[in-house]
C-alpha cells in the first residue's frame, strides 16, 4: 500500500484543472500503470483521459451517423454486424442480394468506411440482438 501523502500527491498530479478526484483503487491502478510503462503519472493520466475523450467523441459521431441511416440501411447494417452474409440478409428480408449490397454500400459511405469488416469493427461494441427475426 502507498502512504497517504503519496496518494494525495497522485490525486493532485492528475488534477491539472482541479476537476478530477480519484478514489484510492483508481489512484493505485494508475500508479502501477505509470510504473509498468516507466512514464510519469501525470502523462499516463493525460493519455488515459485523452483516449477516453476520443473514444467518447467517436461513439457520439457513430451514433449520429447511425441516426442518419434509413430504416432499411439500419436493418441491413445490424444484420451484417451480426455476421449474416448478404445472401442470408436478402433471404430474411425478401429482397435481392444486390439490394442488400446497395444498402450496405450506402451505410459504409455514411460511416466513411470501405468494407463490411470495417463496419463490423466500428460497431463491434453495439448490441444488435433485437434485429434478429
Amino acid at each position: 500500500m502507498f502512504p497517504t501523502r503519496v496518494l494525495n500527491s497522485l490525486r493532485y498530479l492528475l488534477q491539472p484543472a482541479y476537476f478530477v478526484k480519484l478514489d484510492q483503487p483508481l489512484s493505485l491502478a494508475l500508479s502501477r500503470l505509470a510504473e509498468e510503462e516507466n512514464q510519469p503519472l501525470n502523462e499516463i493520466g493525460q493519455k488515459m483521459l485523452s483516449f477516453a475523450l476520443q473514444h467518447r467523441q467517436q461513439a457520439a459521431k457513430n451514433l449520429q451517423t447511425w441516426q442518419s441511416l434509413t430504416p432499411r440501411e439500419k436493418e441491413i447494417t445490424a444484420l451484417a454486424c451480426l455476421g449474416y452474409t448478404n445472401k442470408e440478409i436478402a433471404e430474411q428480408l425478401f429482397i435481392s442480394p444486390a439490394t442488400v449490397k446497395t444498402h450496405l454500400r450506402n451505410a459504409k459511405h455514411k460511416f466513411g468506411l470501405r468494407s463490411k469488416l470495417e463496419l463490423r469493427k466500428t460497431l463491434s461494441d453495439w448490441d444488435f440482438a433485437q434485429w434478429v427475426a
